[in-house]
């Protein structure tokens, strides 16, 4: 056996776990992680045993889908087109969009470039409330550009998320309150 496939598997072994392990520190659902980090349900099992110490207090149920809650009001806004850009510039979104990259979107890198671009918002913002699933959703949402996509304002050139089924940001927020 070569000596450098022995060593990527067992590489992607660990980061698999420690994936895992990151997207559940962060209240992530069973089915999130499994399929970011590309775990077995059992495997999932073992490690919520052995790491996760409050097992009661774990989400249950389907994952958010709706949009709705990144555009509640215009801090809600500016702290999604936050992340948004985050997302981008760590890596999380690929090149080519649109709704066949969005269903690829879920892999070993791209979850540990997801966890990076949250725990980075939760530096820059301590006290944003958006969840490791709501940032799942808004970085397969911008990957599909169906729904949500992140443009900048033509007035500062700031990150603003438009939803493009609901109602027509032509700037952004900060832009909206300051005369021109």
């Amino acid at each position: 056996m070569d000596a450098n496939t022995t060593d990527a598997r067992v590489s992607q072994y660990f980061r698999r776990r420690q994936l895992g392990l990151r997207l559940l520190a962060y209240g992530a659902r069973s089915q999130t992680v499994q399929s970011w980090s590309g775990l077995t349900r059992d495997q999932l099992v073992t490690l919520r045993r052995r790491w996760v110490t409050d097992a009661q207090d774990r989400r249950r149920g389907p994952s958010p889908s709706s949009f709705d809650v990144f555009f509640r009001s215009s801090r809600a806004r500016s702290r999604a087109a936050l992340l948004g850009s985050l997302i981008q510039i760590v890596g999380v979104v690929p090149a080519r969009r649109g709704p066949r990259a969005a269903r690829e979107l879920p892999a070993l890198e791209a979850g540990e470039r997801l966890c990076e671009a949250y725990e980075l918002l939760k530096t820059w913002d301590p006290n944003s409330d958006i969840d490791i699933e709501q940032a799942v959703l808004l970085a397969v949402g911008i990957t599909a550009e169906t729904v949500v996509r992140l443009e900048s304002c033509p007035r500062c050139k700031a990150a603003m998320l438009i939803d493009k089924l609901g109602s027509d940001a032509s700037v952004c927020s900060f832009c909206k309150r300051r005369p021109q």
